[in-house]
């Protein structure tokens, strides 16, 4: 019974010693179970649809190959991504951001940041810096302004009043648990509401989300003021 409710976790990277150490660390959390080991992307997608891992664990130096993105677009809408790096630089952080991770962890950074950041996307949020998203945020709403309007007409008016009122949590940086209890429903419902909203608004993560929510007024936030809160570090 408690196997079952345990995030899945499938290791990615080159060095044995890696998997096998940070394997040895995941498994001393209670909720968290690795399913499966790959040295590279290509062992891993023939093993992804047998373990049907929750989130990945890759290690920079699989993300920085040119095959990453063709392996981003092939994995399954449940599957959160997580990319484990020596680089503190913002640049290289965003780039991961842009093509559309989950997270991104440092490897100077402790196991209990790991764990909670596994946790995080495992629940639909995003683990960032902060002053990343920030940047991030504004430079997207930009971008998206001076481009043609039809690129973006999204159907707006095709959410549900429940699904508004989630969105509108969301852009107040709430996870899905505070989300569930404030609505009265469960994690579960609130789980199924963002797929929803994700397939009527065409967007595919909750950043994107939230950059449309802002660019199309779904949401009364003013951006000069706008800061992630700590569920979106």
């Amino acid at each position: 019974m408690d196997t079952q409710k345990k995030i899945k976790v499938m290791i990615i990277g080159d060095f044995l010693i890696f998997r096998n150490g940070l394997k040895l660390l995941l498994e001393t959390e209670k909720n968290i179970k690795v399913v499966g080991e790959a040295a590279d992307l290509s062992e891993a997608s023939d093993s992804i649809p047998k373990t049907r891992p929750d989130v990945l664990l890759v290690d920079s130096s699989e993300a920085d190959k040119s095959t990453f993105i063709s392996f981003l677009s092939s994995q399954p809408s449940y599957t959160s991504i997580i990319i484990l790096t020596n680089s503190c630089e913002i640049e290289m952080h965003r780039k991961y951001l842009m093509l559309g991770v989950n997270g991104v962890v440092t490897k100077e950074q402790t196991a209990n940041v790991l764990f909670k950041a596994i946790n995080k996307v495992h629940d639909g949020e995003v683990w960032f810096v902060r002053k990343l998203m920030n940047e991030t945020i504004r430079q997207l709403v930009t971008e998206r302004k001076s481009m043609p309007e039809e690129i973006y007409s999204y159907n707006c008016s095709g959410l549900s009043t429940r699904e508004r009122e989630v969105l509108i949590l969301i852009c107040q940086g709430m996870k899905n648990k505070i989300i569930a209890d404030k609505l009265f429903i469960s994690e579960t419902t609130v789980r199924h509401h963002l797929t929803s909203i994700f397939e009527k608004l065409n967007v595919t993560s909750r950043l994107e989300l939230v950059v449309h929510a802002f660019k199309e007024k779904l949401v009364e936030v003013p951006l000069e003021s706008f800061e992630f809160s700590n569920d979106f570090k």
